[in-house]
């Protein structure tokens, strides 16, 4: 009997097996016109994969939950998390956020293994909607690209926010991850991008040290890209302003990140 391929057998059977879904959270605090394309973004990449999208107005994307208007902060965005997943029956489950674009190959096909392992992909970059800056800066992590185990986020989620309001807009610390958290990364030549329109206070991000670049594969060039995602809209003209909002926000990430 030909052991190795029985074993190689069990490895595919253990990995086809697993179902996900994805869930999509918003505060709706983006326009409309960005967040549609968004949305219409995803939906033309993420293949068979069902969606859960929590929101805080209603939504038309995949089955939707709607908060109501509970207001953004991490709390809430996490809360909203929790919903989605207690709802879903998958083994895994998909982040994607308002505010980023999947490429359609690398992330949505990816197929975990480990339900106690979170996995995060690390081909993630930034674009800023600022006037006179086109470059996509290389981002460290954005949550909008993690897959969990659906069980384990939500005992991770139930153990953080525990005894915490059920919603508040007040930014409130609280410890996620621990040392005892398993992340495995992955990646493709095809990134995510994260753009930071500036006009919804949402989280800041901390850039990696390397060099912008005016074209990303897949996405081409980010001029080009930023004329059709805000066609719309005259670009965010106050950079200091918007810097400073960034840097901001990036301190309230290490803080309910407990980095």
């Amino acid at each position: 009997m030909n052991y190795l391929f029985l074993d190689k057998l069990k490895m595919w059977w253990n990995i086809m097996s697993k179902s996900s879904c994805i869930i999509y959270y918003t505060s709706n605090l983006e326009s409309p016109e960005f967040e549609n394309k968004i949305i219409k973004g995803i939906n033309e990449v993420k293949g068979d994969l069902p969606v859960i999208s929590v929101s805080q107005k209603p939504l038309d994307f995949g089955t939707n939950i709607c908060v109501g208007n509970v207001g953004y902060s991490y709390l809430n965005a996490f809360r909203q998390i929790l919903l989605g997943c207690k709802l879903a029956k998958t083994d895994f489950v998909v982040m994607a956020e308002s505010d980023c674009l999947y490429p359609k190959t690398g992330y949505f096909d990816f197929k975990p293994i480990d339900l106690n392992t979170i996995y995060t992909y690390t081909n993630v970059w930034i674009l800023l909607n600022i006037k006179g800056r086109h470059r996509f800066y290389k981002k460290e992590q954005t949550h909008g690209s993690l897959i969990y185990g659906r069980e384990y986020l939500i005992k991770l989620l139930e153990k953080s926010l525990d005894g915490l309001p059920i919603w508040t807009t007040e930014k409130i610390p609280f410890k996620f991850y621990t040392k005892k958290d398993k992340f495995t990364e992955f990646t493709s030549e095809n990134p995510i991008v994260n753009v930071i329109t500036c006009v919804n206070g949402r989280k800041g991000s901390k850039f990696v040290d390397i060099e912008p670049v005016k074209e990303l594969p897949y996405w081409g060039n980010g001029r080009i890209l930023k004329q059709r995602l805000f066609t719309w809209q005259v670009e965010y003209t106050n950079v200091n302003q918007c810097l400073k909002r960034l840097r901001e926000k990036f301190q309230n990430w290490r803080e309910h990140y407990g980095k």
